[in-house]
């Protein structure tokens, strides 16, 4: 009697084996190198392909921070000769966990610094499951497909639960699959631990060991309306630690270009 064989059938092991060979690298092969987005003072720091990831406390600011990066990258601006867009790039904006009323509150601090709304995609997606959450961001990159960078405002909202390895490592191979099939960025926020600062669950330990650069945000110890920001881990050179409050307006602005009396650049269209 003839045993049935518990391996992949011959021709899907050759069809995966041509497209593993595939994947061979040269040092003669002509590669797409790394396209930048944005700079942090004169350092390039984000690409597409990559992810990123911002960490910090709770009400540390991250979102403000971020405001601040998807701003200049809406709106090609030089933002307070800190956060410097490279080119003018469509962002699709994922939030888990805030209400409407607060997601649109970002939406339109991002208006008021840019001009227009223009290029910024926002979804709020806190009523949905985890799975839920993970099915609507594919449905919406095919569906804004073209876009430059995806933002997951609370990434930890896409797993059941954040210390699990096995659900951590597969939503980080699903977002860095997302990075390369797409061409995008992916920004990533998630919290800190409140003991020890490192990013939170095992998915914060993928994030680190996978991120292009790691941004942590932390709220300053005697004055609540400061918070700093600081590259922990990155490729190549990095950029000083800087700071950063909340106007009178609600938007937020770097404090040192608020001393040198320096304003948000006006886009190249708009010169």
């Amino acid at each position: 009697m003839e045993l049935v064989s518990k391996t992949k059938p011959p021709v899907v092991e050759e069809t995966f084996l041509q497209s593993v060979l595939s994947k061979r690298i040269k040092s003669t092969d002509k590669i797409k190198q790394n396209e930048y987005l944005l700079k942090i003072d004169n350092t390039n720091k984000f690409s597409k392909g990559n992810i990123s990831g911002w960490i910090g406390l709770a009400k540390s600011k991250k979102t403000f921070a971020l405001t601040m990066f998807v701003s200049a990258l809406v709106g090609c601006l030089r933002l307070f000769a800190k956060f410097n867009a490279n080119s003018k790039n469509d962002v699709l904006y994922i939030d888990t966990e805030q209400s409407p009323a607060d997601v649109q509150r970002v939406t339109k601090r991002v208006k008021s610094i840019v001009g227009k709304e223009e290029g910024l995609f926002m979804y709020g997606l806190r009523p949905l499951s985890p799975k839920q959450r993970i099915q609507a961001i594919e449905l919406l990159l095919k569906e804004h497909n073209g876009i430059d960078v995806l933002v997951v405002d609370g990434v930890r909202d896409l797993l059941m639960d954040i210390n699990n390895a096995v659900e951590s490592t597969e939503v980080m191979t699903l977002l860095m699959k997302w990075s390369f099939d797409y061409d995008i960025h992916i920004a990533t926020v998630l919290h800190q631990n409140k003991a020890d600062g490192n990013s939170r669950g095992h998915i914060g330990t993928e994030l680190n060991n996978k991120a292009e650069t790691i941004i942590r945000i932390t709220k300053d110890a005697v004055d609540g309306n400061i918070s700093y920001v600081e590259e922990v881990f990155g490729r190549g050179k990095g950029f000083e630690k800087f700071s950063f409050q909340i106007s009178d307006d609600g938007l937020p602005e770097v404090i040192e270009s608020i001393s040198n009396s320096v304003s948000v650049d006006k886009a190249p269209w708009e010169k």
